[in-house]
């Protein structure tokens, strides 16, 4: 169990960081960056605000930990699938199944983290905008990697739009994440991956 030492008034003390990351996860995701108040924060972790500085340098270095700890656990159902060598559209499909799950779990926030993390924040924190926008770009320039892999293997035909389907399943996906944030529930997004699936084209 990792622990990370926190200086605050008096004597430093350790806290273990993957509970304080999963709880000020929840507080980023319910909330997003700018609706996700120090109070919140440290009613949540248990930590002043001074100790989540010293640890995490600022509210934006936390918040960035927090979004690499959901890509490592909660969000790494999509980076398993696009990580595989073998690209298919049965491969298309179980990533789109697995968003499906995970964007409705009962027993936390739904929808994306990620994908639709500071879509809209004020321009005193472009700064938060632009980091999540790299990463959505990432996400996107895997998806096409799969795809241009599928199109190498022919599961995609040669003449595939790879960039153009690439753009539309990075979409779908963003999309299932607010319509789950909206209330659609895991059968309304199964129902919707298997409509999306007619758009990989056969040879």
């Amino acid at each position: 169990m990792e622990k990370r030492r926190a200086e605050g008034r008096g004597r430093p003390r350790e806290f273990d960081e993957e509970r304080v990351l999963d709880r000020a996860m929840t507080v980023f995701w319910r909330h997003g960056f700018e609706g996700a108040s120090l109070s919140e924060l440290q009613r949540a972790t248990g930590l002043t605000p001074p100790s989540l500085y010293n640890a995490f340098g600022s509210k934006l270095g936390l918040y960035e930990a927090c979004l690499d700890h959901y890509a490592r656990g909660v969000g790494a159902g999509t980076a398993k699938v696009l990580d595989e060598p073998e690209a298919s559209r049965d491969g298309m499909r179980r990533l789109l199944a697995n968003a499906a799950r995970d964007f409705t779990e009962p027993d936390r926030p739904h929808g994306c983290m990620i994908s639709t993390a500071a879509l809209a924040v004020g321009e005193r924190h472009a700064e938060v905008g632009r980091a999540v926008a790299a990463r959505r770009a990432r996400t996107m320039e895997a998806v096409a990697a799969y795809l241009g892999r599928a199109k190498d293997t022919g599961e995609l035909p040669r003449g595939a739009d790879t960039a153009a389907l690439a753009r539309y399943f990075g979409a779908l996906i963003q999309g299932m994440s607010v319509q789950a944030g909206d209330g659609a529930d895991r059968a309304d997004l199964e129902a919707l991956v298997g409509v999306a699936m007619e758009a990989w084209p056969r040879g």
